[in-house]
């Protein structure tokens, strides 16, 4: 069993000095993307003396061919031709994990045509290694500790970590007692405040979109957080689909995107990139959905109203 977060997972800097000084009339335009899978430098054998190995051997015989470097470019080029004020990125930017994989994500990153915010997946997470050889070589774009938080124009973006190492043949992910605790007090002061909380994860906190042994092992634990203090939107990855659900139990969206850099026959699992521009209207807020393909088509539109400081919703049919 992987231990949970330390204590200290969310630090006062990370919050805005004044949250309700922080809402703004203006609107904020989001790019969410997710598991690019950028192409991996060479792999020392000593570090694939371990699960990395069956990856390593999947990437060979199929994934570097559906995975593809030029269709993530053109997505990201894309994006920049959209005119968003921040690329959210929900994990899977690495396909073993390796130190050097994680230095060629993060200037990546760096690359990227707006500011950027991450959030590590199974893959970043694969094996066991100090954390100093991983995922704090993001922490320009995160936080040291999960849940982290950023708020522009009085939208909180949080981010949580559930990635964790698996045995071979699995990709399940958890969040943990100790980030579920902190994170529902987040978001309860959040919604206190009236800031509109996007919540990003790597695993679909919701059964049935991926294959138990890709699952998150306390999805619901984690819906039951949703329920109790709510969220405006919650955005996933880890699935390689294009889906648009909810939290069982309320009407708070939940927002799947394929992978940036697949290519598939299938039309849920062709690369995509989803477009969200969040506007504050009196007593809530209103978010459009833009679902863009890497040529800038547009595949899916969807829209919401979500009134200020809602909780717990209706339960879906």
């Amino acid at each position: 069993m992987t231990p949970d977060l330390p204590e200290e997972s969310i630090s006062s800097r990370e919050m805005s000095p004044s949250p309700i000084s922080s809402v703004s009339s203006s609107a904020l335009t989001l790019a969410h993307i997710s598991d690019p899978h950028l192409p991996p430098p060479p792999v020392h054998w000593r570090e694939a003396l371990n699960k990395r190995a069956l990856s390593l051997l999947s990437w060979k015989k199929h994934r570097q061919y559906v995975h593809l470097a030029q269709t993530c470019a053109a997505l990201v080029k894309d994006i920049g031709r959209s005119n968003v004020d921040t690329v959210l990125v929900s994990g899977d930017l690495t396909n073993f994990g390796t130190p050097d994989e994680f230095d060629a994500a993060a200037r990546w990153l760096e690359g990227l045509p707006a500011q950027a915010l991450v959030i590590p997946g199974n893959h970043d997470c694969m094996v066991r290694q100090s954390v100093s050889k991983g995922i704090a070589k993001w922490e320009r774009w995160s936080a040291q500790d999960y849940p982290y938080v950023r708020i522009q124009n009085g939208i909180a973006i949080v981010g949580i970590n559930s990635g964790i190492p698996t045995p071979p043949f699995m990709a399940c992910g958890r969040v943990g007692r100790r980030q579920r605790e902190k994170l529902e007090a987040l978001l309860e002061r959040l919604g206190r405040e009236g800031l509109c909380r996007v919540v990003m994860i790597h695993h679909p906190p919701k059964r049935g979109l991926v294959p138990w042994r890709k699952s998150l092992l306390d999805h619901r634990e984690v819906a039951a957080v949703f329920r109790r203090v709510g969220a405006e939107i919650v955005l996933h990855g880890h699935s390689h689909d294009a889906t648009l659900t909810h939290i069982d139990g309320t009407d708070i969206p939940l927002l799947g995107v394929a992978s940036a850099s697949l290519t598939d026959e299938r039309p849920h699992r062709q690369a995509c990139w989803n477009r969200l521009c969040i506007r504050p209207y009196k007593g809530g807020w209103s978010i459009d959905l833009a679902r863009h393909r890497p040529d800038g088509s547009v595949s899916e539109r969807a829209s919401w109203t979500r009134p200020e400081g809602h909780q717990a919703g209706r339960t879906q049919a």
